[in-house]
């Protein structure tokens, strides 16, 4: 297999080290390649506390929500029946819109046989871009790295549209050899958008009862997608060998394992990031980088 372009960072469950991870192998490639670093976990996006990254608006992300012009609708229920998502409600003298179930799909207003419906567009929240090159950034892989970022609004339930968007702005990274998207925990529907088409996906676990049973849902769904994956044990001699006899027994990929070790988290807690900071953690990235280039470790796992 040839180098991967898009390379997804993904966990079953938080607290794993996905961000880690993404931030640090994001780093590493661009000692040597152009680099794109996106931000997919849009409800709490923290690779920037790693990057310390001035960052300017490069757009908004929203969908599109319907208008009811009650003078002019029959009330005759046809936008409620075809909504999935049972964002409307028709009454016999009012549409009662659910704005939050709303998926924006258009599909009411395309319906309305007397053109009541029409819609508007509503905010969700907005990607930003890192300035870069910086000129306070003397490191050749800070000037290679192009980093966005997306946020979405706080009270906004639906993730998706804006994961979507910034998946367009990673399949657009002509520039970049490699792409990193640091994906949201967990399995639900921002995760499946964020997996589609991905050329390989990384699965971050620890080794503790929770850590094994997210992940076992996380390779159900990348199985389902049909993504290439292979696992990073995180942690690895804290817990038990359970990540490993997993791997062994199902004939698993793994990557990597990480010690617990206490540097680590010293340089976690201020925000710094491990490529750099001492040459065991730049073998560690090496490391990694050398096993993922590797064929063979991704084989599609059936």
């Amino acid at each position: 297999m040839e180098y991967p372009t898009i390379i997804g960072v993904a966990s079953g469950k938080g607290g794993t080290g996905k961000t880690t991870v993404a931030v640090n192998l994001a780093l590493h490639l661009a000692e040597q390649y152009p680099v794109a670093l996106l931000d997919l976990d849009v409800e709490e996006p923290n690779d920037n506390h790693f990057l310390h990254r001035s960052m300017v608006h490069f757009q908004d992300v929203g969908l599109m929500r319907p208008e009811v012009d009650e003078d002019s609708c029959t009330h005759c229920g046809l936008c409620a029946e075809l909504c999935e998502f049972n964002a409307l409600a028709v009454l016999p003298d009012q549409v009662m819109i659910f704005a939050e179930l709303c998926h924006g799909c258009g599909l009411c207003s395309l319906a309305c046989p007397v053109n009541a419906i029409t819609e508007h567009f509503h905010k969700l929240g907005a990607v930003t871009k890192s300035e870069n090159p910086l000129a306070n950034e003397s490191s050749v892989y800070k000037k290679n790295l192009t980093f966005y970022e997306g946020t979405l609004n706080v009270g906004e339930a639906i993730a998706t549209p804006m994961i979507h968007e910034l998946k367009k702005i990673a399949f657009d990274q002509k520039e970049s050899k490699h792409v990193i998207l640091d994906l949201p925990p967990g399995s639900a529907c921002p995760v499946v958008e964020g997996l589609a088409d991905l050329d390989i996906v990384i699965l971050v676990t620890e080794p503790t009862p929770a850590g094994e049973h997210d992940l076992c849902i996380a390779i159900e769904l990348v199985k389902q997608l049909e993504v290439p994956f292979a696992i990073i044990n995180n942690r690895s001699d804290v817990g038990d060998d359970r990540i490993n006899r997993l791997v062994q027994e199902n004939d698993y990929n793994l990557l990597l394992e990480i010690p617990h070790d206490n540097e680590i988290l010293y340089l976690y807690s201020r925000g710094l990031p491990l490529v750099g900071a001492t040459q065991k953690f730049d073998e560690l990235f090496t490391k990694l980088w050398k096993n993922v280039k590797d064929g063979k470790n991704w084989q599609m796992q059936k």
